[in-house]
């Protein structure tokens, strides 16, 4: 039987956590869904990062190069590297992270958001969660 999880909404995506530290693990892992036309804009952390994408297509950008994903692809942003991505259709992906700070960031962010969104709000809880928005 599967527990029910919490969702977090955060600029147009929907991240629910399927394995976060506070369970116990080393990594992370989020069932992500972004809509066309969604995702963050470049930023960094200390923490790793991998995007494997389930269904639809995104644009991913790491440390100056941006490379197309589809179903059956992946991306692995290094600590510490200028990153983003853009979903380019309704994309369905996991979100996998090292130790770092991001199931505290996606939920604390998702209280923050407004329509439109609170980006100065959304810069200052990156930077609580050691994330630093290059925009």
């Amino acid at each position: 039987m599967t527990k029910a999880r919490e969702s977090h909404h955060v600029l147009g995506e929907t991240l629910t956590p399927m394995l976060t530290h506070a369970m116990g693990s080393a990594i992370e892992i989020f069932d992500t869904r972004g809509v066309a036309g969604g995702g963050p804009p470049p930023h960094k952390h200390k923490w790793e990062e991998i995007y494997v994408v389930l269904s639809g297509e995104m644009d991913v950008f790491v440390d100056g190069k941006t490379t197309r994903l589809k179903a059956g692809d992946y991306a692995h942003v290094p600590a510490d590297t200028p990153h983003g991505y853009t979903t380019l259709t309704d994309t369905h992906f996991l979100t996998i992270v090292s130790k770092g700070n991001a199931a505290k960031f996606f939920k604390e962010v998702a209280q923050v958001q407004m329509d439109p969104p609170d980006i100065p709000g959304i810069f200052a809880v990156g930077e609580k969660h050691g994330i630093t928005f290059l925009a």
